[in-house]
């Protein structure tokens, strides 16, 4: 495909070349999208088409598309939502505690205040490990310190991060920060919110659900939260503060087993309400779970936002440190003293 189109995002004009992605085609003209993975998972990137016409490669959701995949076919015109900037801090794990089941609380003290819209996410890396993304939330009470960010982690025991909790991720532990991203946050409006999550998708769901009942008291507000093993419920705190807050349609349950009352057996979908189109429904969670709430919420029109949380892939440790277990020496030997020197090292170059 040969020839340029216009390409006018947030107002901003430049010329494109005809099937260069919308992404490509803008950064090129100098205008910023934001942006993240770049494969189409994270949506960070999805902006709003307000005229024209593009290859939307399959990502059009109502009136948005997905800028890193779509392509510029003609004179076509976007917007995305004002966002923070990206930017890199670093701190050490402050507080650290077992929130139920598998699900651990981490209070991360930052070294610069960062920015965040409730519902998005940053990329963490701990000394020694892979980078994750985790949401940053509140503790069960709702509170959290402005130089802290709050995050929820499931332990798996084949994970390459969450087996380290409460071992070599502890209370100062140093790690490495950047964001925020993502596309999911909480929006200004009129109709009623409807919050889905699963497993520790309530991170994000907690965040958005407090800055909703402080900043928006008079929306309506619902919120299912679901876990497979009922031990995994950890949220009972926060939605009792909910309950507190006036909110009255909260759904607490579990696929996997009975849980005690009031939650209830069964999935999310089970208990979500007839969706309209002046809602704005949220879904946090297993990928599957997401995209089951966005058919409904699609088939409804109504708005439309998701936070999927895809298994991060394997990540391989780094050679010295399997040569530095494999030859491990007896504890206080000369040798030993060495390695764990070598060991402190690669923790400060972490």
């Amino acid at each position: 495909m040969s020839g340029t189109a216009r390409l006018t995002v947030n107002g901003n004009t430049v010329t494109a070349p005809l099937g260069q992605t919308v992404l490509d085609a803008a950064l090129s003209g100098g205008i910023v999208i934001p942006q993240d993975c770049c494969t189409g998972q994270c949506g960070t990137c999805r902006c709003d088409l307000l005229a024209g016409h593009c290859d939307d490669a399959g990502t059009r959701e109502r009136n948005s598309v997905l800028a890193c995949q779509a392509r510029v076919t003609g004179d076509v015109e976007f917007r995305f939502d004002p966002v923070p900037l990206e930017m890199k801090t670093t701190g050490e794990v402050r507080a650290l505690r077992p929130l139920g089941g598998d699900i651990f609380e981490l209070v991360l003290r930052v070294n610069k205040m960062v920015p965040y819209l409730p519902g998005q996410y940053v990329k963490v890396q701990f000394s020694g490990f892979p980078e994750r993304d985790y949401s940053p939330t509140l503790t069960l009470e709702g509170l959290r310190e402005l130089d802290e960010i709050v995050i929820h982690i499931r332990r798996y025991e084949t994970g390459a991060v969450s087996p380290a909790i409460g071992t070599l991720i502890k209370p100062g532990t140093r790690f490495k920060l950047r964001g925020p991203f993502g596309h999911a946050f909480l929006r200004q409006g009129q109709g009623r919110l409807v919050m889905v999550s699963s497993g520790t998708g309530f991170a994000p769901l907690w965040a958005m659900a407090v800055a909703a009942r402080m900043g928006q008291p008079g929306r309506e507000l619902c919120v299912v939260a679901s876990a497979r093993d009922p031990q995994n419920l950890y949220m009972r705190p926060a939605m009792d503060w909910l309950v507190r807050q006036g909110v009255q349609n909260i759904t607490l349950c579990a696929s996997g087993a009975s849980p005690l009352p009031p939650a209830r057996q069964g999935r999310a979908l089970a208990f979500l309400p007839a969706l309209k189109a002046e809602d704005t429904v949220y879904a946090c969670g297993a990928p599957d779970m997401v995209e089951a709430v966005k058919a409904l919420a699609l088939q409804a029109d109504a708005a439309f936002y998701a936070d999927p949380f895809y298994a991060a892939p394997p990540a391989k440790e780094p050679l010295a440190r399997k040569l530095l277990n494999f030859i491990r020496p007896k504890p206080k030997s000369p040798v030993h003293n060495s390695i764990a020197k070598l060991e402190r090292e690669f923790e400060r170059r972490d």
